[in-house]
């Protein structure tokens, strides 16, 4: 589907077996996030997700599941991106998300954790705009964002 020759990784339509590896990032990236509280708490809305959304995972051949992305391709909303912090900075974010917009063929939105200013400064420097920001930013609170 997609292969970032240089890098060595690849995106491509998640499959049954690729469940577990997405759940244990999934798993690692909120426990990071300690202003969103218990992790499992998240499950149910991602194996909703996994049922019922386009997804879309990037692997390294030796490495295995490196991130994932699920797509709501009929409203062009991103639910969930979650990348191996092992691979932040390294483009898998950007391939998905360009992968994603492609099939959407549309701009895309997402929710980003306010709190979460590393992926914030990662969205704006490519390209993505806040749609909805209320003031004063509370924790927990989400800001909405658009594609270019």
């Amino acid at each position: 589907m997609y292969t970032h020759a240089g890098a060595g990784w690849s995106i491509r339509p998640f499959t049954r077996n690729d469940r577990i590896p997405c759940l244990r990032i999934f798993r690692d990236c909120l426990r990071a996030f300690p202003w969103r509280g218990e992790w499992q708490s998240y499950l149910p809305v991602l194996q909703n997700a996994f049922a019922s959304a386009h997804v879309l995972v990037a692997e390294e051949a030796s490495a295995g599941v490196i991130g994932f992305l699920t797509l709501n391709t009929t409203t062009g909303y991103v639910d969930h991106l979650f990348v191996h912090e092992d691979w932040r900075l390294c483009g898998v974010g950007r391939g998905l998300l360009d992968v994603a917009q492609s099939e959407a063929g549309k701009c895309l939105t997402l929710d980003v954790d306010a709190q979460n200013t590393g992926a914030r400064k990662a969205y704006e420097h490519m390209g993505w705009h806040v749609v909805a920001d209320a003031r004063p930013l509370r924790p927990g609170q989400q800001i909405r964002l658009i594609s270019p």
